[in-house]
């Protein structure tokens, strides 16, 4: 009788250990959706890429879908322009324009195959020879724009205009004009282009000054800074 007892109380012991580990195994995982909302890959509007503190800031002007190219998608503060399909260039302009006065801003290529090209700069509201702004071409090759374009070409009209750095993606292209002497100024990373300094000529007539990007690939993201500090 009394191995019998000790038998059932050896067996009880042996059950309470199984039990105790049992209790220390981790808990499952739950399944569903975390908690954190998990961001869309092609929303940049609030990518950390890129951002300083003068991002942070209201925007003085903002790119507008209304005076914009049909395939261009911009956010709704107007800071961010990515290209919606891949045919050709389109361009991307400014809700509005500048005819005085010394601006600067910066333009972050945040996506692009490095196949691709993209170009940064200008144009002008007013036309010329009554010609307006060609939304379906790249800046620079029309007579009402001037552009910095990714093979380190300044264009205006078709033509050379200056010479800089290539743009790849990742890089800040920087543009500063001068509404008192029709001069533009190109800068990649901060740093000046030595030869990619432009000035428009009969600049008078061609106020006001529109910002503007042309874009060809799609899926070709950027992001503009109104904020930004010049570098000279």
């Amino acid at each position: 009788y009394q191995r019998r007892v000790r038998g059932r109380e050896e067996e009880g012991v042996s059950m309470s250990k199984k039990t105790s580990k049992k209790n220390l195994a981790p808990p499952a995982k739950r399944s569903g959706s975390s908690s954190k909302k998990e961001k869309k890959k092609d929303d940049y509007s609030d990518s950390e890429d890129s951002i300083d503190e003068t991002h942070k800031m209201p925007p003085k002007w903002r790119f507008s879908s209304k005076v914009s190219a049909p395939e261009m998608h911009i956010t709704e503060d107007g800071q961010v322009v990515t290209k919606k399909d891949n045919d050709f260039h389109r361009v991307a302009l400014a809700e509005k324009g500048f005819d005085s006065g010394v601006h600067y801003w910066d333009i972050s290529i945040v996506k692009m195959d490095p196949r691709e090209e993209l170009s940064v700069g200008v144009a002008s509201e007013s036309g010329y020879d009554n010609v307006k702004i060609n939304l379906e071409a790249t800046l620079g090759m029309d007579k009402n724009s001037w552009s910095y374009c990714t093979n380190g070409t300044m264009y205006h009209f078709s033509k050379i205009a200056g010479e800089g750095e290539h743009l790849k993606e990742g890089d800040k292209v920087g543009v500063w004009i001068d509404c008192k002497t029709g001069t533009i100024k190109f800068t990649k990373k901060g740093i000046e282009q030595a030869n990619g300094t432009i000035v428009i000529k009969d600049f008078k007539k061609r106020l006001p000054l529109i910002p503007a990007v042309s874009l060809h690939g799609k899926g070709t993201v950027i992001r503009v800074n109104t904020n930004a500090e010049p570098p000279f």
